[in-house]
């Protein structure tokens, strides 16, 4: 399945845009409240019927995460999934599916009415997510977008950047990014997600999102630095 280019900003703006119109004066709440976006909201205006209670089988001896169902309005999640009591990777798939929906679906819709003003979408309406289009090491563009609406959709940035210098100073984050500094930025962004002090929770713990939703997000918006002066505002 192909799909065109989209810009950081553009999908990080369709992020934010779906978490302000489902919550309002809680869209910073940490963690976000990602059963009100679902339920309460994308259940009522776009009529979604979400499913998290069907055991996908495995597809190419890869483990199935979930279903994006266009124009049927579905979208499946692995009963495994929320079986597992892994709740952080749960939420971070049901995020990446509303990824598809909001980024992909539309595309696909608009290429039966417009033919030619959106490339057509090569294998039908379904979009499947595989474990490796989350944490695989080249996940085709579509799955990189969707990763990237997730992190964004469930992480606050102003959120993250306050809660990330409470937890490191210029010492504490070279040492910490020098363990892992040989393994490359995705390693570097796990240590970061999954330290926690003494008196605090670990940054995944606390946005309720998996140590690799939250390593994305690091390594996405640059927090993988050494000077918290260049952190994003």
């Amino acid at each position: 399945m192909t799909f065109p280019y989209l810009s950081n900003t553009v999908i990080d703006g369709e992020a934010e845009r779906l978490r302000f119109e489902a919550l309002q004066s809680r869209a910073a709440d940490v963690p976000v409240d990602l059963d009100a976006i679902v339920y309460d909201y994308l259940c009522d205006t776009d009529a979604l019927i979400i499913d998290d209670e069907t055991d996908l089988p495995d597809e190419d001896g890869e483990e199935v995460l979930g279903k994006t169902m266009v124009r049927a309005g579905r979208i499946l999640i692995n009963l495994r999934l929320r079986q597992s009591g892994d709740a952080g990777r749960y939420r971070f798939t049901v995020a990446h599916e509303l990824g598809h929906w909001r980024l992909h679906r539309p595309r696909i819709l608009a290429a039966d009415d417009q033919t030619g003003l959106f490339p057509a979408p090569v294998g039908g309406d379904v979009i499947t997510t595989l474990n490796r289009s989350i944490v695989g090491p080249k996940p085709p563009r579509h799955e990189i977008q969707a990763n990237r609406f997730a992190a964004t959709l469930l992480i606050d940035h102003k959120a993250l950047r306050r809660e990330f210098t409470d937890r490191f100073d210029g010492a504490a984050l070279s040492q910490l990014l020098n363990r892992a500094r040989s393994r490359g930025p995705r390693e570097q962004g796990r240590l970061l997600a999954a330290y926690s002090g003494s008196q605090s929770p670990s940054l995944a713990t606390l946005f309720g999102v998996s140590i690799e939703a939250m390593a994305i997000a690091l390594e996405s918006r640059g927090y993988l630095l050494e000077n918290p002066t260049l952190f994003p505002t």
